[in-house]
């Protein structure tokens, strides 16, 4: 006999029996109810019973729109590791782009209800329009919080936690999504950017950059959530770890769902670039729960300060939901002027399906004012509270029945179920209630009228009147929320008017030059002699005439080196890699960090001159074509190292010593071009910028050279790095 009928049969004879008291005095033996048990099992044609065997674990390849939300949830646990660590997972690439793809067809398809409102109301991209979209949404927030002080003032409880514990089981809850904090944008502005799109790329980038602290450590959003676990006595494991997703307690689906799909949305930047940038345009914007979040976790004496942070950082004037718009106009301006009309408007509806993405993803653990109620760190949403309150009613009733079935229900028989003592426990409640929502007949998700229970509780079934009205429509709304939807990756395709194109296609046969991420054989790269380390201070020779098509190559894949070390957010969170940040603002040609934030101020600057801008001017200087990627610029045998390099920074976790050696080499390329009196490749301004540019990656890459002092294997690994950039470089200038 199944759970499902064994539960619903025990459920149903305490129903009759509660009329029983209702509708006749005659005490009725244990007999007799027995009699009844049994005529109930052969009306209903219940056979023997068997233990719920759970399936295979679901993998990553399936969908996890189309799974119960346990599974649902184990699949996004997965991915969560495997995406912070994609070098060792390249195999799972089709699988994120079908889930991606899964995830955008979700949020456009649920929006065709609502097709004329919120950002679908801009049918055609107008920069106004969106500009007055983007504000009156900001107002209404605001107008949301002065209500909710005036409530606050009034003497009205708090709306997001009910006590301390509540806040702090909030906190850990939310913890995944908070520890990659940063990650939709986190592949952005590669070397292999269309060399056309980078100066958008790089504004985006800028925003990145913030998030992880602009190279200050007390200011990287991960560390600061990190920081703030510690302090309520929950530090926790890596993000990148197989620890971090183990049962720590961390179990609400939504959270891993919008964490995963952050850590996807910017995996393919050049694919998915408009749906990138309307997400990020989306995620930039003023939230209601967090600034809810600082007002409430200061008055229960906890840490506000990562909140703060973002309402402060994100504000719509001169912080990132102003720079997250500006990007999506430069780029819309950019679509128009060379790809025309209808090629803008099918951006703009990619924009608009990436912004809906993050709109729909729902990165809250729970709170008191949606419903939600809290208890023994479990959380219950406002369906399952009510629906709670009918069983728990019932099995006030049922426990006055001695069952004698054995049939045991997660190792519980169902007198141990519903006990009136353990099922007052909300962990009891919640596991019961998940056990029944996998029941079918009785339970069919999203569809009250097919499920047989519902059935049996109208007119003419056999529990009629076991419910109340009210508790028959508790039942269906519980019912009609547990719906599982399939997204139909079509509604992506269709919303968007691409071309449907499989993973499987996108992904075959990609080009280290053009695509990202590409994951090739690694190339057998000469790295020079043993102890080589001993040699990184050595200068480097450019005097003499370079071959400039190899040198032009090698200069624009020269980032590719340190952009991997940066990409997942959990990474960034410790000196070492916030150095590499700074050494890559100084590559990116951003200003030199301040104690504030430069948001707006940066993407209206003028004079920045960055490595890219540089290669460019070393083309005109030249006569040489200018390229429009990295594509044009490596070519042919004369390219051989510079793509071996490239494939090298696609592991940059097994290769991190190595390609740091190789960032040390390009520093003193930096330095000797900057101050070369022979050379012809720059003018003296650009020289001028390419000292400066030398001189901060020296003072970020120096924080390597103490740990190398200890280490001999990492010495070597950084020697043969730079040895090996050294050589090509004195190659090209002999």
């Amino acid at each position: 006999m199944s759970f499902v009928s064994e539960t619903m049969l025990f459920l149903l004879v305490a129903f009759a029996l509660s009329l029983l008291h209702q509708r006749t005095t005659k005490p009725r033996g244990l007999l007799a109810w027995s009699d009844q048990y049994l005529r109930l099992r052969l009306h209903w044609g219940f056979g023997n019973s068997k233990k719920i065997i759970p399936g295979p674990s679901a993998s990553p390849s399936q969908l996890s729109g189309s799974l119960p939300a346990s599974e649902a949830m184990h699949v996004h646990k997965t991915l969560y590791h495997q995406l912070q660590n994609i070098e060792k997972h390249p195999e799972v690439l089709p699988q994120a782009r079908d889930l991606l793809v899964s995830l955008l067809a979700e949020a456009v398809g649920g929006s065709q209800e609502t097709a004329l409102q919120g950002i679908l109301a801009i049918q055609e991209y107008d920069s106004n329009a969106l500009a007055t979209f983007l504000k009156e949404k900001d107002d209404r927030i605001t107008v949301q919080w002065e209500n909710y002080l005036s409530r606050r003032k009034a003497g009205k409880p708090r709306e997001m936690f009910k006590d301390r514990e509540h806040a702090e089981w909030w906190l850990r809850q939310s913890a995944p999504v908070k520890y990659v904090d940063g990650a939709w944008l986190g592949h952005i502005h590669k070397v292999s950017t269309p060399f056309a799109l980078r100066s958008i790329t790089k504004n985006v980038w800028q925003i990145l950059s913030e998030e992880l602290g602009d190279g200050d450590l007390v200011k990287n959003h991960v560390h600061v959530y990190r920081e703030l676990m510690a302090e309520i006595g929950h530090p926790l494991p890596a993000a990148d770890s197989r620890a971090f997703v183990d049962d720590l307690g961390m179990d609400a689906p939504q959270v891993w769902k919008a964490a995963v799909a952050q850590l996807l949305i910017s995996l393919f930047p050049h694919e998915f670039l408009p749906e990138i940038l309307g997400f990020n345009m989306h995620f930039e914007m003023l939230t209601w729960d967090t600034m809810r979040a600082i007002k409430e976790l200061k008055e229960l004496g906890l840490n506000d300060y990562y909140f703060l942070l973002h309402v402060s950082i994100d504000n719509a004037d001169s912080g990132h939901t102003a720079m997250a718009m500006q990007s999506v106009i430069e780029y819309m301006e950019y679509i128009h002027e060379y790809e025309g009309a209808l090629a803008t408007q099918q951006a703009w509806r990619r924009i608009q399906a990436g912004y809906l993405l993050s709109e729909t993803l729902s990165s809250s653990p729970g709170c008191v004012s949606s419903g939600t109620d809290f208890a023994e760190g479990i959380s219950f949403n406002k369906n399952e509270v009510d629906i709670t309150k009918v069983f728990k009613a019932k099995a006030l009733v049922a426990h006055r029945l001695h069952c004698s079935s054995k049939v045991k229900i997660k190792g519980r028989t169902l007198v141990e179920w519903l006990e009136p003592g353990a099922f007052a426990s909300r962990k009891r409640q919640k596991a019961f209630i998940d056990a029944l929502a996998e029941s079918k007949p009785w339970i069919y998700k999203g569809d009250p009228e097919k499920s047989r229970l519902v059935k049996e509780l109208a007119w003419d079934g056999k529990m009629f009147g076991s419910f109340t009205q009210v508790e028959v429509g508790a039942l269906r709304r519980w019912i009609e929320s547990l719906a599982v939807h399939k997204p139909d990756p079509k509604y992506y395709w269709a919303f968007t008017g691409r071309t449907e194109l499989s993973s499987e296609s996108a992904l075959r046969g990609h080009d280290l030059r053009v695509d990202y991420p590409v994951f090739p054989a690694l190339p057998k790269l000469d790295l020079g002699p043993e102890g080589a380390a001993r040699t990184i201070d050595s200068p480097i020779c450019v005097e003499g005439s370079p071959q400039l098509r190899r040198f032009i190559g090698l200069w624009f894949a020269q980032s590719c080196v340190l952009e991997g070390l940066i990409t997942i957010p959990f990474r960034t969170a410790n000196p070492a890699s916030s150095a590499i940040i700074r050494v890559l603002r100084a590559q990116y040609g951003f200003a030199p960090e301040g104690s504030g934030v430069a948001g707006m101020d940066e993407m209206r600057r003028t004079d920045a001159i960055d490595l890219h801008s540089i290669g460019v001017e070393v083309t005109k200087n030249t006569g040489i074509p200018q390229p429009r990627g990295l594509q044009d610029a490596l070519r042919g045998e004369e390219s051989v190292f510079a793509v071996s390099m490239l494939a090298l920074s696609m592991r940059p976790i097994e290769h991190r010593d190595t390609l740091l050696g190789m960032a040390w080499a390009f520093m003193r390329l930096h330095e000797a071009l900057a101050t070369s009196a022979s050379t012809r490749l720059l003018t003296p301004q650009t020289k001028a910028a390419l000292r400066d540019i030398a001189r901060r990656e020296l003072l970020g890459l120096q924080v390597f050279m103490d740990e190398l002092k200890a280490d001999q294997a990492r010495r070597a690994h950084f020697g043969h790095g730079f040895n090996r950039v050294r050589r090509e470089i004195e190659e090209i200038f002999s």
